[in-house]
């Protein structure tokens, strides 16, 4: 009788443990999922972020151009070469 009451409360303790076990084991799961989810968001913002900084950096170097002075003292200034027409 001992031993079958022994026997009842070790499988009911090993139960509840297991039970407990499985609960953290799924709770880990969802986590992971949110974070691959978060990570793979992060991701994109940071492929964002950088095609962001490639056309800012074009940008700053056209604007640092000989270029760029030649078409703003065209476009603004009304200034051109010899021998060019100008359409308003």
């Amino acid at each position: 009788m001992k031993n079958e009451k022994t026997v009842k409360i070790i499988s009911v303790i090993c139960a509840v443990v297991s039970f407990v076990l499985v609960c953290v084991l799924i709770f880990q799961f969802v986590k992971i999922g949110n974070l691959q989810k978060k990570e793979e968001e992060l991701t994109k913002h940071l492929n964002a972020l950088e095609q962001q900084i490639v056309e800012y950096t074009n940008e700053n170097n056209y604007i640092q151009s000989n270029e760029y002075l030649e078409d703003y003292a065209r476009e603004v200034l009304g200034w051109g070469k010899e021998n060019e027409m100008y359409f308003s």
